[in-house]
């Protein structure tokens, strides 16, 4: 192959503990030279075989091996043998299922399939079809099992690359200088923050206005408005971790039953940093305990949402005595109440759906009844939305299923449409290492439309990662249809440095209008508690969310003091 061209590599990878089977056996890419190769998705599997499912409505896992490309004109054609998963005695083993899964892409962004096949040309022309070859060892990336290469055209090559490229602060631009009538007009000053992917992000900035003197020009230091959380925010091993800022403070509540702790907690304070500070000002105050209550079993995935003005919390609770039974509830604080004063929030509502029987009975009109949990809620449209994590083990583990409904918006345990199915932990990175997830949803709902995430894989190990549900916020979002689904998780283990099995988040918004991801990951591959972690959302060039920008990457610290000349007219 020319030193000097381009080549494409599409790989499996081998199993390793902290990348399972279920991972390296899907479909990987990485693009460069001779002398350097770039994995793309972060080294992650870019295409996974979907599963099946048993007579029971359990989830069969597969996988793909042998891979092939071929190349026709600008189509490019990627081919796997499909493998079906057995799992017998906690050993996993994989066999053929006698079935070719073939997609095809022009950009390697949009793919085409899987389609079925017997062979990986079954309906196709040969003539003309340039074939990858073998790809040498010494070629393939750094954990790779096996792959072919082929040869890339450069501006493909190149396009690939930048869009695989993490995105970086680039530089940042403020006028030299501003003409105020008063001190107050520097407010309107920002730093517009441009970044590598071309994409924009402006923010607010603290001036230091005592040099001001009318009828002068003077040189004004300030400083960019910037937030920086430590992972973990502190020790404690919270799950499931919620902020939200109303009435000008911060409010903190998660999950936390280690210890055999049974209780709601929130956290007050006047800065998302001073929530996990101890010697700050902030107060905490107990909501709901298994001591005091009729729920005594699981406190778990509490979330504030707002809705036409009431504050709730939606959350899963088991009643006493029957034992493992998480239930999607919501608590309403009274009207005007203060949101650390326990006696003015109501007591739990279970949630029910329109002909009044709760979630878990008979939602899919299979029979069936389960758990129902994580359940959030979202406006779009001007229609208000609940999703939730719904699973039954009647007959077998069914995984965890998101569902989405209308709600009343005025009393939100009550559905206002009948549940449909939403997601299913169909690939591996979903329902890695047999845990079957779809679970803790949360939205986005911006320039017109909603970004859902959700989390799939075992939420207290290394493969719990977050996956994307995106929709147009004027479409009917009831209707399965309308929802696209990444096909790869849009944060996973080392999309950030030293953060694995990041999953279970939520978002806040700031008093700067910056959008904030919290969630609960591992500082370390080893079995270890779960902890929160904090990082600002950027919206790329193409309004998408981003999940792994660094602090540093958001915007370095020597760039965070800036000056400029102001004339007080």
């Amino acid at each position: 192959m020319n030193a000097n061209g381009y080549r494409l590599v599409v790989y499996t990878r081998r199993p390793q503990p902290d990348y399972s089977s279920y991972l390296g056996h899907s479909i990987h890419f990485a693009v460069g030279t001779e002398e350097h190769l770039n994995t793309l998705f972060h080294g992650y599997g870019r295409l996974f075989a979907e599963c099946s499912f048993s007579k029971e409505n359990g989830i069969v896992s597969h996988g793909i091996r042998d891979i092939t490309l071929f190349c026709s004109g600008s189509i490019y054609i990627i081919c796997g043998i499909e493998t079906v998963r057995r799992v017998e005695n906690g050993v996993t083993e994989e066999e053929d299922t006698g079935t070719v899964l073939r997609w095809s892409t022009e950009d390697f962004s949009v793919f085409s399939g899987p389609s079925r096949m017997n062979a990986p040309l079954d309906g196709m022309d040969s003539d003309g079809l340039e074939q990858a070859v073998p790809a040498e060892p010494s070629h393939l990336p750094e954990g790779a099992d096996a792959g072919v290469e082929i040869r890339l055209p450069k501006t493909l090559a190149e396009s690939l690359l930048r869009q695989n490229a993490r995105v970086r602060f680039s530089f940042l631009t403020l006028p030299d200088t501003a003409e105020i009538s008063s001190p107050g007009d520097l407010d309107r000053i920002t730093a517009a923050v441009h970044y590598t992917d071309g994409s924009l992000h402006y923010r607010k900035i603290k001036w230091n206005v005592e040099p001001l003197a009318a009828g002068k020009e003077v040189k004004v230091h300030g400083r960019i408005q910037v937030r920086r959380f430590p992972f973990p925010v502190e020790p404690h091993p919270w799950g499931d971790p919620v902020i939200f800022y109303t009435r000008g403070k911060y409010y903190f509540i998660a999950t936390d039953d280690t210890d055999g702790n049974r209780s709601f907690r929130i956290r007050e304070a006047d800065s998302p940093e001073t929530l996990f500070t101890d010697t700050a000002r902030r107060s905490v105050s107990t909501l709901l305990d298994a001591e005091h209550s009729r729920f005594g079993g699981t406190f778990w995935a509490p979330e504030f949402h707002e809705i036409d003005g009431k504050l709730h919390i939606f959350c899963a609770l088991s009643e006493k005595g029957r034992g493992f039974d998480p239930q999607a509830h919501v608590i309403t604080l009274r009207d005007g109440g203060n949101l650390m004063d326990p006696s003015e929030w109501d007591e739990p509502k279970r949630c029910v759906m329109p002909d009044g029987r709760f979630l878990n009975q008979n939602p899919l009109g299979d029979g069936k009844g389960g758990i129902t949990l994580d359940m959030t809620c979202f406006e779009a449209g001007e229609n208000h939305y609940a999703v939730w994590s719904y699973r039954t083990w009647e007959g077998c583990d069914s995984g965890s299923m998101l569902m989405i409904a209308r709600i009343d918006p005025r009393e939100p345990w009550k559905l206002t449409s009948f549940p449909r199915l939403l997601s299913r932990p169909v690939y591996a990175w979903e329902h890695n290492k047999v845990t079957d997830n779809n679970e803790g949803p949360f939205a986005i709902v911006t320039g017109g439309m909603v970004y859902l995430s959700y989390s799939g894989g075992s939420a207290g190990e290394d493969t719990y990662a977050v996956g994307l549900l995106t929709a147009r916020a004027d479409a009917d979002l009831c209707d399965p249809s309308v929802w696209t689904k990444s096909e790869t998780p849009v944060l996973a283990s080392g999309f950030v440095e030293g953060q694995f099995g990041c999953g279970h988040n939520a978002f806040f918004t700031d008093e700067y209008g910056d959008c904030y991801i919290t969630y609960h990951g591992h500082d370390t591959l080893k079995p270890s508690p779960r902890l929160v972690g904090i990082r600002r959302v950027h919206f790329g060039r193409d309004d998408v969310p981003v999940f792994d920008l660094s602090d540093e990457d958001d915007l370095p610290r020597e760039e965070e003091e800036v000056t400029i000349m102001v004339k007080w007219k």
